[in-house]
């Protein structure tokens, strides 16, 4: 059981999260317990993300739990789909605490099959 100063804390730092603002900081993954030890924990954030690709005028919809490694995979030609070509941008992200609330959108996403849909999430986020 975490402190209540602490727990605050840690709601902050997930807010900040959720807001699309990334935290890599020790402190923020780390809690002193009672006896003075540091307790450790990482906290495991899933991404749907949309990408874009100007060359192929394409949007390709997916969720990970690294978007910056799976953003490099994608323009490194591992991803069949996106092997095409290696100009993909993240214009869309949405932040979940489990894998399946992400792959549950991902999929309510793709079940539209609409760019016009997917073009009002993307410019809807500013």
């Amino acid at each position: 059981m975490l402190p209540h100063g602490e727990l605050a804390q840690l709601a902050r730092a997930l807010a900040w999260h959720a807001r699309g603002h990334r935290f890599d900081s020790v402190i923020l993954h780390s809690f002193k317990s009672p006896s003075g030890d540091f307790l450790h924990f990482s906290i495991m954030i899933f991404t749907l993300y949309i990408i874009y690709s100007q060359k192929l005028d394409r949007y390709y919809t997916g969720h990970t739990s690294d978007i910056d490694m799976r953003i490099t995979q994608h323009n490194s030609g591992i991803s069949d789909f996106t092997s095409v070509t290696n100009d993909w941008k993240v214009v869309y992200s949405e932040t979940y605490a489990t894998r399946e609330e992400a792959r549950k959108r991902e999929a309510a996403i793709k079940k539209k099959k609409s760019r016009k849909y997917i073009e009002w999430l993307v410019s809807s986020a500013g």
